[in-house]
């Protein structure tokens, strides 16, 4: 049996719903692009049919928190000294501490619609329906720092599916939900377009032994020991077929996981932190190589080993913090590979060191060898890695096929450039055109690069 099916399967249910590879990845990626609506464009879950998720059939134990901090005895109070408790319009009341009911009511209890203005906790707002002064079914929690939560309820508490979106409207969690905490083979959505999955401990967390991190292919992925999400110790697996939970979560099946121990990584001061400098991410391994560039004056350039498309994220820029004492600003010897640390902003910066400027000596990201162009296909962004936390990445703007070389623009301040650069600059065609470089530079350029190499 395959490592992580036994644990997973058994929760299925049906037969696993897909056995080609390419296929796998396709139905993995649809779903999550699915569980992102979160309505907010006028498109959610509910408009697709082959979602099926609602509130999970078992029973509520006592005493498990809730959201909605309303005792069902002080609107009772409201309710029944200043209106008609069998009134069938929507009514609006004011509590005594501030919060605000506006709804439906049945017997003086919150019945139907209603939404639920908080003035105290984190809660900001809950819209949903009620039945007999508790939330049944499903309801939108809205927090003080804009984040919320849109899952199904039972008798008040959290206890079915749930999605979770950040301040931004980005999904950053999925799973069932059993007394208010996630149960069973839930989703974290990872910065960049990774996911760990897996199933949660008692305590709702994505801690434990099998544990995996699925790269933005859906299909490469590193699975072993994590905590709380991120990754201590895993090896490279591969997403071999997917089935679905009862509670309309999908469960990918990954083959015995193999080769190196990939172990997670802080970035600091420390040189120690290039553990195993060799040791090729086994996502950018299938999408990108070195090969000698035909650009003149470069030596080494990244190719694209396998057909990509606008948007891929293809290679990760792994490296130290830079040092004071490193930094000179008269001379481009020492700058030639630093780039922005987006873990440390708006001024941090890393590098890569002199001995791991050659690829026979540190392998372990390589986007660091892209060369520079002003008609780019690809760009510098930003990607939380299960091994080396969050980073620049290359993603592509544009198709870009085997064998093609990819290339970002460099974005450097043209006063402090290296001569190459405003040479390359005078000789593009958007220098012969008379081109304004700061004009090119706001098209082009979405992260530039204060320093950087060639």
């Amino acid at each position: 049996i395959h490592f992580y099916k036994s644990l997973l399967i058994t929760n299925c249910s049906m037969m696993p719903i897909s056995s080609h590879k390419k296929s796998i990845s396709q139905e993995l990626e649809q779903w999550i692009k699915k569980m992102r609506c979160s309505g907010s464009t006028g498109i959610g879950i509910e408009s697709f049919a082959d979602i099926r998720v609602g509130v999970d059939p078992s029973d509520v134990e006592e005493g498990c928190a809730s959201y909605d901090t309303i005792e069902c005895e002080d609107v009772r109070k409201i309710v029944n000294s200043e209106t008609n408790i069998n009134c069938k319009e929507s009514l609006t009341l004011k509590l005594e501490n501030g919060d605000n009911i506006e709804g439906f009511f049945k017997d003086g209890l919150r019945h139907g619609l209603c939404v639920v203005s908080l003035s105290e906790g984190n809660v900001a707002e809950i819209r949903g329906n009620y039945k007999e002064g508790k939330l049944d079914g499903k309801a939108k929690i809205t927090f003080k720092d804009r984040s919320t939560v849109d899952g199904y309820f039972k008798t008040g508490i959290l206890h079915g599916f749930a999605r979770y979106f950040d301040k931004k409207g980005r999904l950053t969690f999925i799973g069932n939900h059993k007394n208010g905490r996630p149960d069973g083979t839930c989703w974290k959505i990872i910065r960049g377009g990774g996911c760990v999955v897996g199933r949660v401990d008692s305590d709702g967390h994505l801690t434990g032994i099998r544990i995996a991190y699925i790269y933005p292919d859906y299909a490469t992925a590193l699975v072993g020991q994590f905590r709380d999400g991120v990754l201590e110790t895993a090896q490279e697996a591969a997403i071999t077929d997917i089935c679905e939970d009862k509670a309309g979560i999908k469960i990918p099946i990954f083959s015995k996981p193999a080769g190196y121990v990939h172990v997670r990584q802080v970035r600091n001061m420390d040189p120690a932190m290039f553990l195993d400098p060799t040791a090729r991410d086994p996502y950018e391994s299938k999408m990108v190589e070195l090969c000698t560039s035909d650009i003149p004056g470069a030596d080494e350039g990244l190719f694209a080993k396998v057909p990509m498309e606008m948007n891929t994220t293809v290679a990760f820029y792994n490296g130290d913090p830079v040092r004071a004492e490193d930094f000179d600003p008269d001379t481009w010897d020492t700058n030639s590979y630093k780039i922005f640390d987006p873990a440390n902003v708006p001024r941090g910066t890393m590098d890569i060191p002199p001995w791991a400027q050659s690829s026979a000596a540190y392998c372990a990201t390589l986007a660091h060898k892209t060369n520079h162009s002003f008609q780019p296909n690809a760009q510098f962004t930003v990607f939380d890695h299960p091994k080396f936390g969050l980073i620049p990445c290359i993603a592509t703007i544009a198709d870009i096929q085997h064998g093609e070389e990819i290339m970002v623009g460099y974005g450097y301040d043209m006063e402090a450039a290296p001569d190459w650069y405003k040479t390359a600059w005078k000789n593009s065609h958007f220098g012969q055109e008379g081109l304004d470089y700061k004009d090119w530079l706001e098209c082009n350029i979405k992260n530039p690069l204060a320093t950087n190499r060639r």
